[in-house]
């Protein structure tokens, strides 16, 4: 039975079925204002794998850090979805979806995110999600890193003597590859959430988490 995964928490967004030989279909789109509700993209990839919600064995979303209102929207759709037929729900962290776009071999990857007001979403293996101001690049990124990034050639801007970082756009696997492995793991790995205790995650600045800990 098929698996439903939903990420819309950065600039390029997908939905995936899965079953136990990998891929069934998937949906993968740019981020726009007047985007196809989320829900119509879900039936329609249902419809085309010929399979129905009522079908599904699980249910797994992206919680973030990223977009306040895609990770909102993704979320309450995978609830909704599981709750309502009574099927396991996982969330996937969306850093590592992020750093799981880079090509297999190598070193892995890490992961940058645009947050705004000159700040980024920070993650590298073993290390927790950081939100970081774009001046401390410098000091964060370090001579061993490969790092994807969202919006894609945003580092250049972010901090131009460490442009060569970042993994090219070309060399990038797709985010439906890389969702899909992800799912994969967690729900390979990690035990499902109770409904009630959905949670999105949003990275506090860290001057605000300074504040927070005096």
């Amino acid at each position: 039975m098929p698996i439903l995964v939903i990420d819309t928490s950065g600039s390029r967004q997908a939905v995936v079925l899965l079953d136990g030989n990998g891929v069934i279909a998937g949906d993968e789109w740019t981020r726009k204002r007047d985007d196809m509700p989320l829900l119509t993209r879900v039936e329609a990839l249902m419809a085309r794998a010929g399979w129905s919600a009522g079908e599904l064995s699980a249910v797994a979303a992206a919680r973030g850090p990223g977009s306040f209102t895609g990770i909102r929207l993704g979320l309450g759709l995978a609830l909704g979805i599981a709750a309502g037929r009574g099927v396991a729900l996982f969330l996937l962290e969306s850093l590592r979806v992020l750093a799981a776009q880079a090509p297999r071999n190598g070193s892995p990857a890490g992961a940058l995110r645009d947050a705004g007001r000159g700040e980024v979403y920070a993650w590298r293996p073993t290390v927790a999600p950081a939100r970081i101001a774009t001046t401390s690049l410098p000091g964060w990124i370090r001579a061993d890193d490969r790092l994807v990034v969202d919006p894609p050639g945003a580092l250049a801007e972010w901090s131009a003597g460490q442009a060569a970082w970042e993994v090219a756009s070309a060399r990038r696997r797709s985010l439906l590859e890389a969702l899909a492995d992800e799912a994969n793991r967690v729900t390979s790995h990690e035990k499902p959430v109770r409904y009630h205790e959905v949670e999105a995650m949003y990275v506090q600045p860290a001057a605000a988490e300074e504040r927070r800990s005096r």
